[in-house]
């Protein structure tokens, strides 16, 4: 997502009022994940910064990998290094998933006896995500690349549910140059390890661009009702017209002659100037500021980032005054 995460951790961007990693880890204990290890690297006291005061810090091993450069595959081994359980769950620290695909990923991965190595998260609807191919019984033939005489195919969920006998697979493809955790799935296959597919539907998105980013925003807007302390939130539907300046005790200013279509959210400490039209579909993370005479929509404004006066801003998310458009 390079320039836009030039500056800022990926999983710390902030949609609709929480950051990507907070409701991944939200998502996940809500379907019964007591621990959480997470692998950092690049800006990785930032990640352990943000989870000082986190409620669920107790249950939060920061593992800081020296060798991020060499890949996500790295960063899972090193992870491994400290888990101690006989089964877990992998999948990105920058995903958004529905609790419901985690639930049956988890509850079907032990079904089998004897267990499985592995159990993927497969979306046969999707577009987007690493390609699975997919033989008789649910057995996986390969990933990424295009794989003969399947019986199905589908995209990667990216959840991911394995059990111990799987490190060794990361650790010799890691040990082969390797750098992708789809590699680590392809040596066991290849090797004769029972990997299957679990078949999933429900909203999920691996965030990987702007994009994607903007469409789990819309997604969250749409479909969910945020409960941030001292934020508005307008459901899709509604307008708020403001008359005279309102200040709220949460430090939102939303000056005269603002329109707020809805669904759009603003988060404590934002500053809508005079006369601008937000929304549909606009998410205002904390701090951020918009100039008098803009109109904003379809678009994500991270925390702190300014709008300029008069500006028409469409499908596009800001970081400081900076804009990406996707596609672009």
């Amino acid at each position: 997502m390079s320039p836009l995460t030039d500056g800022i951790q990926k999983a710390l961007i902030s949609c609709v009022g929480m950051t990507l990693i907070d409701r991944l880890v939200s998502v996940l204990r809500a379907e019964g994940i007591e621990s959480f290890t997470i692998g950092v690297g690049w800006k990785g006291t930032e990640m352990e910064r943000h989870f000082d005061n986190h409620p669920e810090r107790n249950r939060i091993d920061i593992v800081h990998v020296p060798e991020y450069e060499h890949g996500p595959l790295q960063t899972l081994v090193t992870a491994l290094d400290v888990v101690r359980d006989e089964r877990f769950i992998v999948c990105p620290a920058d995903l958004f998933v529905e609790g419901k695909i985690v639930s049956l990923t988890m509850s079907e991965h032990v079904t089998d006896n004897p267990p499985r190595t592995a159990s993927l998260a497969v979306d046969k609807s999707a577009r987007t995500g690493t390609p699975v191919y997919v033989r008789d019984a649910g057995l996986l033939a390969g990933l990424g690349r295009v794989v003969q005489d399947c019986s199905e195919s589908g995209r990667s969920a990216m959840v991911l549910a394995v059990n111990r006998r799987f490190i060794k697979y990361c650790r010799e493809a890691l040990g082969s140059g390797e750098r992708r955790v789809v590699d680590a799935l392809n040596l066991a296959i290849h090797k004769g390890e029972a990997i299957r597919q679990v078949d999933v539907t429900g909203r999920w998105f691996d965030v990987d661009d702007v994009a994607s980013l903007l469409e789990a925003t819309e997604y969250l807007l749409r479909f969910s009702t945020p409960e941030i302390d001292g934020s508005v939130f307008i459901p899709t539907g509604d307008t708020m017209d403001i008359g005279e300046t309102i200040i709220l005790p949460s430090g939102i200013v939303l000056e005269s002659g603002v329109q707020i279509i809805g669904p759009s959210f603003i988060a404590p400490g934002c500053k809508v100037g005079s006369h601008c039209v937000i929304g549909p579909v606009v998410s205002l993370e904390m701090n951020a500021m918009v100039g008098s005479n803009s109109n904003v929509r379809e678009s994500l404004l991270l925390g702190g980032s300014q709008v300029r006066t008069g500006t028409n801003l469409t499908g596009s998310v800001v970081h400081g005054i900076d804009v990406f458009q996707k596609g672009k």
